[in-house]
């Protein structure tokens, strides 16, 4: 076994540090007590619980040897504070001090380690875990420091119990007024550029318990108004600073329930309660505040990670669109080229040999094919595209054939002045208008279709109406995505020309295709 992995000198210094914190809270807890009426807080549960939880588990040996050997230094007889009710000397008390308690700590916050993290008070469900335990842990130490007294002494189980309560109560508040701060300076969390309301909220409330103690000086008791007035910073730290401003509410109001506790003669439950109920609601509205803002940031990160998605999707759709037009223009012009002019020259050469009787066959042949290879062109890449306006390339394309071929009933309309557009726009509003026509035709059951283009004077509407079937609602009312490639392809293509478009039913019956071109006039 490597000993050197528990005993170092970060851990040596650890426990040091734990020690004196420790028995010093211990030292100005028991001051409070003796004052009459005060609150009784045990501070050293909040230093234990907050050491054992937040510091490694390897440093826990020393931590426990350096707390036990202050104890027997401060408290032996002849020692610093020789005060034997602290260090009886029984066999009892030293099994409870030395083996029991320090088994239960270490058990309990090893298992509560295992399921939670620091700092335990950053959301509602590990602050009420990490209430609950503290609850368990004071209880527990209760049972095991008492009841060893309750043996020795035969003590009933009334008042055992009601020691007990007392004992359990006491712990429990030093956890809650302590714990939370300490978790707060370990985890050092980043306070936001506004943290000047939170020191000047703190002053205030430091100063008006000043005030509250001088006024008591002079016979003016306002310890009660104080007590609750307390409550409204407290709350407002919380909610604005959340974790770090429920730390510092939790506190200032063990400080506040203390000053006027010395200035009142109420119960000390009646103070303890005060503690426990405020810095509760404390605590949790931090938290829920706290768990707010994280599950805000990582909604904000998703919405982000998928608005990076969409927009490389629509990349994609977009370059896929690109590619396939460029394709297309690559193909017809290596058609047009080649092969175009090898029939050109076949039939030059089969018109020149007369020797061949099926020459007219031959020719008709080839002919044939070459037609047949310009209306694979015109479907690559319609005829005059590069040259001719985009109205006069629709009335001469494959468009206006294919709406005769299947004896469709169509109007072809051009209202205002129109506008000049370059060979890249042209073809995205042709295949717009084509995809239009051929969903009409072979989806809608149209028997009459309109192709109206309108220049107005900043922008050209290309509209396709038609008085088929219609388009399903849900489809027109999707606004990003289509269920269908054609739809998403004109929808990609009239963003790759920065217009709009849009898809919709044409009442009373039909379906109606606009594209909006903005221009500069």
């Amino acid at each position: 076994m490597n000993l050197t992995r528990y005993f170092n000198v970060t851990y040596l210094l650890m426990g040091l540090g734990y020690t004196a914190l420790f028995h010093g809270v211990w030292l100005f807890s028991t001051q409070f007590e003796i004052i009459s009426g005060t609150v009784s807080w045990y501070l050293p549960a909040g230093v234990r619980l907050a050491a054992f939880l937040l510091l490694p588990i390897y440093s826990w040996p020393l931590l426990l040897i350096a707390e036990k050997s202050t104890h027997f230094i401060l408290f032996h007889p002849g020692g610093i504070l020789d005060n034997t009710a602290f260090l009886s000397g029984t066999i009892g008390w030293y099994l409870v001090h030395l083996v029991v308690s320090p088994a239960v700590i270490c058990t309990c916050v090893y298992l509560f380690r295992r399921r939670f993290s620091a700092p335990y008070i950053d959301n509602v469900s590990s602050t009420l875990a990490t209430l609950a335990f503290g609850v368990l842990i004071s209880v527990a130490l209760g049972v095991v420091f008492l009841g060893r007294r309750a043996i020795e002494l035969q003590t009933g189980i009334e008042v055992f119990l009601s020691i007990l309560f007392d004992f359990s109560l006491g712990d429990f508040v030093g956890i809650v007024v302590l714990c939370p701060f300490l978790f707060a300076l370990y985890k050092r969390p980043s306070i936001p550029k506004s943290h000047l309301v939170l020191y000047l909220t703190t002053i205030a409330w430091l100063v008006l318990l000043m005030l509250s103690s001088y006024a008591y000086s002079q016979q003016i008791n306002i310890s009660y108004q104080v007590k609750y007035l307390a409550v409204f910073p407290a709350l407002f730290l919380s909610y604005r600073y959340a974790i770090v401003g429920s730390a510092f509410s939790c506190l200032l109001i063990g400080i506040t329930a203390f000053v006027v506790a010395s200035q009142s003669a109420l119960p000390p439950i009646e103070h303890q309660f005060y503690i426990l109920a405020s810095c509760t609601s404390c605590l949790i509205l931090g938290a829920s505040i706290n768990q707010s803002t994280l599950l805000n940031m990582k909604l904000a990160k998703k919405n982000e990670d998928l608005e990076v998605s969409v927009q490389s999707a629509q990349a994609l759709a977009s370059q896929l669109v690109v590619v396939q037009e460029d394709e297309r223009k690559r193909l017809s012009r290596d058609l047009h080229d080649d092969f175009g002019h090898r029939i050109v020259d076949l039939k030059l050469q089969l018109s020149l040999d007369s020797r061949e009787s099926d020459n007219d066959m031959m020719l008709n042949k080839i002919d044939a094919l070459y037609h047949a290879m310009k209306k694979s062109l015109g479907g690559l890449r319609p005829s005059g595209i590069d040259t001719l306006p985009i109205e006069s390339v629709i009335q001469r394309s494959e468009i206006i054939t294919t709406l005769k071929r299947a004896n469709i009933d169509y109007s072809f309309n051009v209202s205002g002045t129109p506008v000049p557009f370059d060979s890249d726009q042209k073809i995205h509003i042709y295949r717009i208008v084509q995809e239009a026509v051929t969903n009409s035709i072979k989806y809608a059951n149209a028997t009459s279709l309109s192709i109206d283009i309108n220049y107005a004077q900043h922008s050209a509407v290309f509209i396709v109406t038609d008085d088929g079937g219609g388009i399903p609602e849900h489809f027109a009312h999707l606004a990003n995505a289509e269920p269908t490639l054609g739809l998403l392809s004109m929808r990609e293509r009239a963003k790759l020309i920065n217009g709009e478009f849009d898809i919709s039913q044409n009442k009373p019956t039909g379906t109606r295709v606009c594209l909006t071109l903005p221009y500069s006039a």
